[in-house]
């Protein structure tokens, strides 16, 4: 019988792999309690929704185990689950726009309330309604790269070779989003 905790704190990411894909239910579940709140997290600041980031958060998770050989170690662990976070996310938002156009949805993007300790800060959910506004506004290149660099704080360097793309892009992600942000913020009731 394994104990999660010594796993979790004496293995490394690689090792844990070379155990999923061996078939090791163990190394996996330790794996997604490692990464579960990051991909959680920053798929919830993508969307702007619960649904659709439990959604992406189980892809991503399924995809981790069914695709486990196809790793690329030229990414650690961490950034190579933050890729198909971002590949996932985007797909999510592409989705919403062709049911929106067929008329399967009323709204692009359904707003949720943010995840915060204190659910009567006025503040954290003013600011969240804001983003919301905003990101509605903004192409899922945009929202994605405004939530690694804003959201989750990461450099735009750090992003570009996550994402695969150039400097310009994402420097022109970036300012367009932020450029957004604001404009809602001078409507914004």
């Amino acid at each position: 019988m394994y104990d999660r905790q010594m796993i979790s704190e004496n293995r490394s990411d690689l090792s844990l792999l070379k155990g999923v894909a061996s078939g090791n239910d163990m190394d996996f579940l330790v794996l997604m309690e490692r990464y579960m709140e990051l991909v959680s997290r920053t798929s919830f600041r993508i969307l702007c929704d619960r649904e659709d980031s439990e959604a992406v958060t189980v892809r991503v998770f399924v995809s981790l185990s069914r695709d486990v050989m196809d790793y690329d170690d030229r990414f650690t662990l961490e950034e190579w689950i933050l890729r198909r976070t971002c590949v996932y996310c985007r797909i999510r938002i592409f989705r919403r726009r062709i049911l929106r156009l067929f008329g399967v949805m009323t709204d692009v993007f359904v707003r949720a309330s943010p995840k915060v300790e204190n659910e009567d800060d006025f503040i954290t959910k003013q600011a969240w309604e804001l983003y919301c506004r905003a990101a509605s506004h903004m192409t899922p290149l945009q929202r994605v790269v405004y939530a690694l660099c804003e959201l989750e704080g990461m450099r735009q360097e750090d992003v570009r070779r996550l994402l695969g793309l150039t400097g310009f892009r994402v420097g022109t992600a970036c300012r367009r989003a932020v450029e957004k942000v604001y404009s809602e913020l001078q409507h914004f009731d």
